[in-house]
């Protein structure tokens, strides 16, 4: 009992202490393509990310988007996924885009359209991943 007590007081003297890697940073602009649309309308919801030095973002697994279902808002999906060629990596200098469709009853008036997006984006130098999810919020109007 006593050399397993010494044990746990020895350890930690011999064991080395690892600094986390700083896991980087994605920015991410969320936008409206058009901000007042018509009944029956087809909208897209924009998507930007601006990865910091040495960090991708995955197609694979895909990217998820969910949004809070609302009656008059056909929700679409993902009309245009950039990649990169070479890697099949998200290409961020275009942005990605989400489709929805207002149904040919909605009312005229305010809406928000609110949700998340989720990805992986991944460091090139040392090999991890992380995911990451951002919010979204995007006021538009519904004009006859």
């Amino acid at each position: 009992m006593f050399i397993v007590s010494l044990l746990f007081i020895a350890l930690p003297l011999f064991s080395t202490v690892v600094p986390v890697a700083d896991q980087g940073e994605v920015k991410c602009d969320i936008a409206l393509e058009k901000k007042i649309m018509k009944p029956g309308a087809t909208g897209e919801v924009l998507v930007t990310f601006a990865p910091d030095e040495g960090i991708h973002i995955n197609t694979d697994p895909a990217m998820e988007f969910e949004f809070t279902k609302t009656p008059m808002i056909h929700l679409n999906g993902v009309v245009s996924l950039p990649k990169q060629p070479k890697t099949g990596y998200l290409d961020t200098r275009r942005p990605v885009r989400y489709s929805f469709t207002l149904d040919k009853k909605i009312p005229k008036g305010a809406y928000t359209l609110k949700g998340t997006v989720q990805y992986f984006f991944c460091s090139d130098a040392e090999g991890w991943c992380s995911r990451s999810s951002h919010p979204i919020e995007l006021t538009f109007t519904v004009a006859p």
